[in-house]
């Protein structure tokens, strides 16, 4: 895990930054042992803490969420998803919650 506190994080302070590989399945099956309800995924950047008041937060984004998809395109790193928030008005992003895919709807806004 990587903390980002950066202006530009905008939405997410904690985010899981590596693409899916031997070690990322791996924690994917550490975590799926440590919790039977973890999404089944093979990409994506994993959510551990939404800022309340956030855009994330009032579009119902939640700990424990699996971003896979922004405006129609897969997601593998955090990186990703600050591009989309820095040149996007607004984000329809795909989250894996427990078995439920959950299209989400959100206004990147500045914290500057």
């Amino acid at each position: 895990m990587v903390r980002l506190t950066t202006p530009q994080s905008r939405m997410w302070t904690r985010l899981q930054t590596s693409p899916p590989s031997k070690s990322m399945l791996s924690i994917i099956e550490e975590l799926r042992m440590r919790d039977p309800s973890f999404p089944d995924v093979f990409h994506g950047v994993l959510i551990h803490r939404v800022i309340v008041g956030s855009p994330a937060n009032r579009a119902g984004m939640k700990p424990g969420d699996v971003i896979i998809e922004i405006n129609g395109v897969k997601v593998n790193t955090s990186e990703e998803i600050y591009n989309a928030v820095r040149t996007s008005e607004s984000l329809n992003v795909v989250v894996r919650r427990g078995a439920d895919l959950l299209m989400l709807h959100m206004t990147p806004e500045s914290t500057e």
